[in-house]
């Protein structure tokens, strides 16, 4: 006769095991069935079915979502240490038969570095003809939670908050600081915020939430007890930005080193300030604390070496 624990392993399927690490995340029943491409339904039944071979409340569930518990926080960690570890055999597997073709995914969500991502991809592609590589663009949010679900291999996004995941290895590729601009001409965003109370009634254009720039100006404002924009336009592409800013004479926040595409619309002569919080930090995010597939190691070594292998590779 199989003992309690045998019973328990045998009924418990990695299908149950993502279903909860997708709650646990969303806490929301509606939000996971939805990832999950299932009704709620189906997925609610599925969630008190491994409660019951568990034996255990994963949730605690209410009108405002489904809350979880310690041991449901526990039960996600172990199931994620399980999905790593299968990684892993997957890699040895692969090592063994030398199959080393699977596709590269790459998330970008980091304004800079395009040319230098696109360069390396290049040389990829050229090491590795067979080899196929996707681009993916996303928020940046989107792109961690999409990174620590192993369905991206690397991200390219701004070291914003990053330090929260210390299984993530981040390479810093990118530094620069943040200037407002206008029609009314350029400011230091450290103004700004002195003079909120002047500013907070213009038109801001802002990116949508979940790009760093809208992170870190948000963090800004919030830590200093201010009120958001009362006007504002949100956008999460770059197409048409600059005719935007002229013609509706908003405000908006730019990196320094894009300063040069505001040449003859407004007055850039004096030096602006850029503030520590408004720093931008770009660069590549991988899973760094968690083995690797053999090609993916070398799309990181490839990007982080400095550049030099890269601008080689790319001729």
């Amino acid at each position: 006769m199989k003992s309690l624990n045998e019973q328990i392993i045998r009924k418990i399927t990695l299908r149950y095991l993502h279903f909860i690490d997708v709650i646990c995340e969303t806490q929301s029943l509606v939000a996971a069935a939805a990832k999950l491409n299932i009704t709620p339904a189906a997925l609610s039944k599925s969630c008190l079915e491994i409660e019951r071979i568990l034996g255990v409340q994963l949730f605690i569930r209410s009108h405002h979502g489904m809350q979880p518990t310690d041991i449901c926080t526990l039960v996600v960690e172990s199931s994620r240490s399980i999905g790593h570890e299968l990684d892993k055999m997957v890699k040895m597997v692969n090592e063994y038969n030398e199959i080393e073709m699977g596709a590269l995914s790459i998330g970008v969500q980091a304004m800079g570095l395009e040319t230098r991502i696109m360069k390396g991809v290049s040389a990829i592609k050229k090491a590795s003809p067979g080899r196929t590589i996707r681009i993916t663009h996303r928020e940046r949010n989107t792109l961690i939670e999409m990174l620590n679900r192993r369905e991206l291999d690397m991200i390219f996004i701004d070291s914003f908050q990053m330090d929260r995941h210390s299984h993530v290895s981040f390479q810093p590729m990118l530094h620069a600081g943040c200037v407002a601009v206008s029609r009314q001409g350029a400011r230091s965003v450290r103004e700004i915020v002195e003079n909120w109370a002047i500013y907070r009634d213009d038109l801001w254009i802002l990116p949508q939430k979940g790009i760093a720039i809208r992170d870190r100006f948000d963090a800004l404002l919030y830590a200093r007890d201010l009120e958001p924009p009362a006007q504002l336009i949100e956008y999460n592409s770059y197409a048409g930005l600059r005719e935007l800013f002229y013609h509706s004479g908003g405000w908006g926040i730019i990196p320094s080193y894009a300063l040069h595409m505001a040449e003859g619309d407004i007055d850039l002569s004096p030096p602006y300030e850029t503030m520590d919080e408004m720093q931008l930090e770009s660069g590549l995010a991988w899973l760094g604390a968690f083995p690797q597939k053999k090609y993916v190691e070398e799309a990181v070594a490839l990007f982080t070496d400095g550049g030099n292998q890269m601008e080689q590779a790319a001729l």
